[in-house]
């Protein structure tokens, strides 16, 4: 077999060419992976995130238990005065508040209706996030 050194130019020619082709990849890749992507959350943002948190667990205890710790009680008490009246708050289940207005003996007069329940866990949410938000330093 007779092999020209025009053959052999040619596959020195193409071999060069790949060499070349494949550094310029790589380069291409490297540069690409050198730059992560990267996520950052405002300080106000985590702020509120923390906020949010909090008041939701301060929600949940007086939904469970009643108002029990000052924090609790300043919350609730807020809602009474906003709302006009006593109010009892007990659980149907886990999403479900059941707000009852109070007498001034502590006996339970009727069961507000769903939307003002619903409102009332609003207000009582909303109430709770600005309480923390300002106890928060």
């Amino acid at each position: 077999m007779v092999i020209t050194p025009y053959q052999i130019n040619n596959v020195l020619r193409v071999y060069g060419t790949q060499l070349r082709q494949n550094r310029a990849l790589n380069r291409l890749k490297d540069s690409n992976t050198r730059i992560p992507d990267r996520i950052s959350i405002s300080a106000d943002a985590k702020r509120q995130a923390i906020v949010g948190k909090i008041a939701s667990d301060i929600v949940d205890k007086i939904s469970q238990y009643g108002p029990h710790d000052s924090v609790e009680k300043e919350v609730f008490k807020k809602l009474e005065d906003e709302y006009g009246v006593n109010l009892a708050v007990t659980r149907k289940n886990p999403n479900d508040l059941i707000f009852k207005v109070i007498d001034e003996n502590g006996e339970t007069i009727n069961s507000l209706s769903i939307e003002d329940s619903m409102f009332l866990r609003y207000k009582l949410e909303e109430i709770t996030k600005d309480t923390v938000n300002k106890n928060m330093i």
